[in-house]
């Protein structure tokens, strides 16, 4: 199951709620993964690529001039080998913390000491960088002397850490800053610099922490909503770590002082929401420990592993419904490094009576067997519109199709390559059409705009801003009535916000762009988001030299956040062509999106999928869901968009429809066909004859029936159990008394040999067990 990094990045829920009693975390394994060098210390851990990679320090003691990192790789986490040594001529390197960059390569950050015996004399970060684990670049330098960058953590194309500098520790402010110990504005003894960086190489300041107490080092992650938290280690003071947390520009802070002294300190967000933190921690004596914390300040050890001396400096990573942590121990006699396996009892995610489909593993704990997700692919229908008029054209492209009552409204660019002379025929318009059944669209002449003189067209929007013109509904219960259609298009300097009463009148609500970073020059999407209550935007640039989609929101439509890149984690890099972003359908929760894979070589297009939890992290398939292979013309350049509107047409319930383009550069004009998938059909929990099994993670439902969606083979099967949080199957609930689920159904409901009524297992923690043989699972829902 590929989750460990896309866990990591997404941080599932935000976590700023009280620390709840619940069920301890279990210690399942530990085992010494390497202990050839003299000393084997300061750890870090990572799944990239589907497998495993360890780093840490090797040297002939704690401190000294001669560190060097030592990078394992594993391909099950058992068996470990050495993937490189990387080391700088006398420089001692220290502290090294992976990540995945944007562009999917492996990034070590460390830190670079100068030391003459044990004497320090000077120390600057370095930073190396690889495309397969094995062969780095050479260390370089980054910040400036004297600072250390403990670790980074990459959120929306950029990386952020905190940097600290211990040279003015002895200066009377300093020193009277650390006797304090106060979470208040002034001056600090180690300056502490949260930086960003886009390449991971050179940095900017984003603002000074003053926090006193020879604060040094420091983990910051991201929670969903871009709230940053971060993890303070002190030396000064009372010596307590503090925990920190501050909404974007990260430039105001709130922090909290804990109970505990810690080193090392390190923390991910899991599944269910909640921080765990490790580290060191002091009480009998140094040892390694397992932390529950919070972003508002609480932190308790609640598990200690078996380790002293010279110990912790943990990597931590969630993955197959187990954390996994490397540290390093003494407890043995010599400094080896060890990796853990821990159970750690998730909070039951209340889900009601929603639906939720199987697009994701958000809820999925663990698979075995040949249970997957496998991403699907629509059926072929018929053509619905040929952009073919005189002011349209074979490079019309950027559809839209909208459901707006009893009609279908579409917005298309109308636009013509004459092949000949290798010019446009035309200067670009923006062209309307709609249906009664979305199947097929006619060109109403609106009477609006003059082409070759005459109004006598289909023709919405002329002027500046008809390259990529993308309106929608707006559904925001407190939407004014002449803006109830809203839009964005692209003009010189960004992207306009347009408005509309009746979807065919325009005008602008704003003279000046409203978003002004970014490329713009494709099919720029915005929306309200009825989730989160904003509205929402994905809109083109690129992202070293390659297309890239980033993202906002806004509370009014004129003024947005600044946009940040999505983040893709375990995906290749891939230009992005378009992105056709929005909510899922029945699941809002849940935001689903078709971003067209442009390939260079030919200039061919092919729509993808992607699904996010919060918008800004998107588990990206690799597979096309149309490729370039589907019916008719759309093997050429640039001839397979998706359009974005994915519709429930009135007369065929039992299907959702998508359209994509085709016919491209060829002939009179572009065309746009029909695709459908099963309701729900986007992604499939598959398993093949042999079987497989997919364990969610504790949920909390209400209701008295479990409905599935459905396909099976002949011969194949759905058998469902229904366990306690700890995973004991409950009593008459178990895998062997389900009645078989078999055939095609989108609603078929489970049943036991005692029945079907779960009223009495509502509102209490539960974990549904799948077994599959020869089938696929589209979604469930309890009601």
């Amino acid at each position: 199951m590929k989750t460990a990094h896309f866990v990591l990045s997404v941080l599932a829920c935000a976590c700023l709620l009280p620390i709840a009693a619940a069920a301890e975390p279990e210690v399942v394994s530990v085992i010494k993964i390497w202990d050839k060098g003299n000393h084997n210390a300061f750890t870090d851990l990572i799944r990239w690529r589907d497998q495993w990679y360890c780093t840490f320090r090797e040297a002939e003691g704690h401190v000294g001039g001669d560190g060097q990192l030592r990078v394992l790789v594993s391909a099950d986490g058992t068996t470990w080998e050495s993937a490189a040594l990387i080391c700088e001529k006398g420089i001692d390197l220290r502290d090294p913390k992976l990540s995945i960059t944007p562009d999917d390569r492996l990034m070590i950050v460390a830190g670079g000491s100068v030391y003459e015996g044990k004497k320090l004399l000077g120390r600057q970060p370095r930073v190396t960088f690889s495309k397969d684990g094995r062969e780095w670049t050479p260390t370089a330098r980054t910040l400036e002397d004297g600072d250390w960058l403990w670790r980074v953590t990459w959120h929306g194309g950029k990386c952020y850490g905190i940097a600290y500098d211990a040279s003015e520790r002895t200066s009377e402010a300093a020193l009277k800053a650390a006797e304090t110990g106060k979470a208040e504005p002034g001056p600090a003894d180690w300056k502490l610099k949260l930086v960003v960086s886009n390449d991971g190489v050179k940095y900017d300041l984003i603002t000074h922490l003053d926090v006193p107490g020879h604060p040094n080092e420091s983990t910051v992650r991201f929670l969903p909503d871009g709230e940053m938290v971060a993890l303070v280690r002190r030396e000064g003071g009372t010596k307590n770590g503090w925990i920190g947390h501050s909404k974007a520009p990260y430039k105001e802070w709130k922090w909290t002082e804990t109970k505990h002294r810690f080193g090392g300190p390190n923390f991910i967000q899991l599944p269910d929401g909640e921080l765990w933190a490790a580290g060191r921690v002091y009480p009998g004596g140094a040892k390694t420990a397992l932390i529950k914390m919070t972003a508002e300040g609480e932190y308790e050890p609640v598990l200690t592993l078996k380790s002293s001396g010279d110990t912790s400096y943990p990597g931590m990573i969630w993955h197959d419904g187990q954390l996994w942590m490397s540290f390093y121990s003494s407890h043995e006699g010599k400094t080896s490094i060890y990796l853990a396996k821990i159970k750690v009892p998730l909070k039951a995610e209340k889900i009601g009576s929603r639906l939720e489909p199987f697009v994701d593993d958000y809820l999925l704990q663990r698979l075995t067997g040949s249970a997957q997700l496998v991403v699907q692919q629509p059926v072929a229908k018929e053509v619905v519109i040929a952009a073919d008029a005189p002011w349209e054209g074979n490079t019309s492209a950027y559809y839209i199709v909208l459901h707006d009552g009893q009609k279908y409204r579409m917005y298309y660019r109308g636009s013509h390559y004459d092949t000949v002379t290798n010019k446009p025929a035309h200067r670009e318009l923006v062209c309307y059409a709609e249906s009664d059944d979305g199947l097929t669209f006619t060109k109403p002449e609106l009477g609006l705009f003059e082409f070759n003189g005459s109004k006598q067209n289909n023709i919405v929007w002329d002027g500046e801003g008809t390259h990529c013109f993308s309106p929608f509904l707006d559904t925001n219960p407190k939407c004014a009535p002449d803006a109830r259609f809203k839009a964005v298009t692209r003009v010189k300097g960004g992207l306009r916000a347009m408005k509309s009463a009746d979807g065919i009148h325009w005008q602008a609500m704003a003279e000046q762009p409203v978003i002004t970073h970014g490329a713009f020059d494709s099919q720029n999407i915005a929306f309200w988001d009825p989730n989160i209550g904003k509205y929402r935007e994905y809109h083109r640039h690129f992202r070293t030299k390659v297309r890239d989609i980033m993202t906002g929101t806004s509370d009014d439509f004129l003024t947005w956040t600044e946009p940040k890149f999505l983040d893709y984690p375990g995906a290749a890099v891939e230009h992005l062509y378009t992105n056709a972003v929005q909510n899922y359908p029945g699941a809002e929760h849940i935001l689903i999106g078709f971003p067209t894979r442009y390939l260079p070589p030919k200039s061919q297009t092919e729509p993808t999928f992607m699904v996010s939890r919060d918008g800004q992290t998107f588990h990206r398939y690799a597979d096309a869901v149309i490729p370039p292979t589907a019916p008719q013309q759309r093997d050429g350049n640039r001839s397979n968009y998706m359009a974005w509107g994915l519709q429930r047409l009135p007369n065929n319930k039992n299907e959702w429809s998508v359209y994509a383009k085709e016919a491209y550069y060829t002939g009179n004009g572009s065309k746009l066909r029909r695709f459908t998938y099963r309701p729900d059909g986007l992604v499939a929990l598959a398993a093949d004859a042999k079987g497989g099994e997919a364990v969610t993670r504790p949920i909390i439902f209400s209701g008295s029936k479990l409905q599935l969606n459905l396909l099976t083979a002949d011969k194949g099967s759905v058998r469902v159990e229904l366990q306690d949080a700890d995973g004991q199957p409950l009593k008459n609930f178990a895998a062997d008394d389900c009645v078989p689920l078999t055939g095609d159904s989108l609603k078929q409901a489970v049943a036991w040999k005692n029945g079907s009524d779960l009223q009495s297992l509502a509102g209490q923690p539960v974990r549904v067990r799948l077994v599959l043989q020869d089938a696929k699972l589209f979604s469930l829902r309890f009601e």
